[in-house]
């Protein structure tokens, strides 16, 4: 598979290949090229998985934020839905009732507050997914064979440091100059 550029790839000022910096963004080395590469082919495998089971991205994305969610054992209800979705609570009740007449989530009343709901998904929904997405999960899981305890526990801790990364960024509000 050929390799596209990603942000920052290219020349470097030295005149060596690489990356490079370009408009404020820094220049990268290999393990930021290979996250990268990660977290392009996450999309174009999350657009795989839409498509083989027949779903729009959307509805995949909010099933998957459910399961997450009730793993968490922190159910969320519609608002928060469309909130994380980003996309207008109309958008998102109208995906959660395309979701639950298709029997991949379940809307329930809130255990301690009657006005709200919260989502669930179905055990035929988790199946349906599943059944698509466990091949995937079996290969992620094998990736890490022969990794040896210190191999392991340095990508571990380089794992948590890019998630602190993301939980940084997401936490900002508003432009940042």
């Amino acid at each position: 598979m050929a390799q596209q550029p990603g942000f920052g790839a290219g020349r470097r000022s030295d005149g060596a290949s690489g990356p490079a910096a370009t408009s404020g963004v820094p220049a990268g080395d290999d393990l930021s090229e290979a996250l990268r590469e990660v977290l392009t082919l996450t999309q174009l495998a999350r657009a795989a998985l839409a498509e083989r089971l027949g779903m729009p991205l959307t509805n995949v994305e909010a099933v998957e934020h459910v399961v997450m969610a009730q793993g968490a054992g922190n159910a969320i209800g519609p608002v928060e839905l469309s909130r994380r979705l980003g996309v207008t609570s109309a958008a998102g009740t109208q995906s959660v009732n395309r979701l639950v007449a298709e029997g991949h989530l379940s809307r329930d009343p809130h255990p301690f507050d009657g006005r709200r709901q919260v989502l669930g998904v179905t055990p035929s929904g988790l199946d349906h997914v599943m059944g698509e997405l466990a091949p995937l999960l079996g290969l992620l899981f094998d990736a890490s064979d022969g990794l040896s305890d210190q191999e392991r526990e340095g990508a571990l801790r380089y794992l948590e440091h890019v998630a602190a990364a993301y939980r940084a960024y997401l936490a900002r509000v508003g432009p940042q100059d």
